[in-house]
């Protein structure tokens, strides 16, 4: 399985990159899994407060993930 990862703002400062595709071996797997291995692949990210959208929708919860889907990790919004 193949998926999209893009990164924004400060989280694209730690990962040095602002997309990336990243091969799974498993036939299936879920967000939090993927959300785990990049936390260790980039461990800055962790001190980050972040969200994450998967194929532009916001997410809460854990879900199963499917070939060619796009995730973006996406660090804390400011308004004004």
């Amino acid at each position: 399985m193949e998926v999209t990862l893009k990164y924004f703002g400060i989280i694209a400062d730690i990962t040095q990159k602002t997309e990336e595709s990243f091969f799974i071996a498993e036939e299936s797997i879920t967000l939090n899994k993927i959300k785990l291995k990049i936390e260790v692949k980039y461990p800055k990210i962790l001190v980050i407060n972040y969200s994450v959208a998967v194929n532009k929708k916001f997410l809460q919860n854990d879900i199963l993930l499917n070939n060619e889907d796009e995730i973006a990790f996406l660090p804390p919004f400011a308004g004004g």
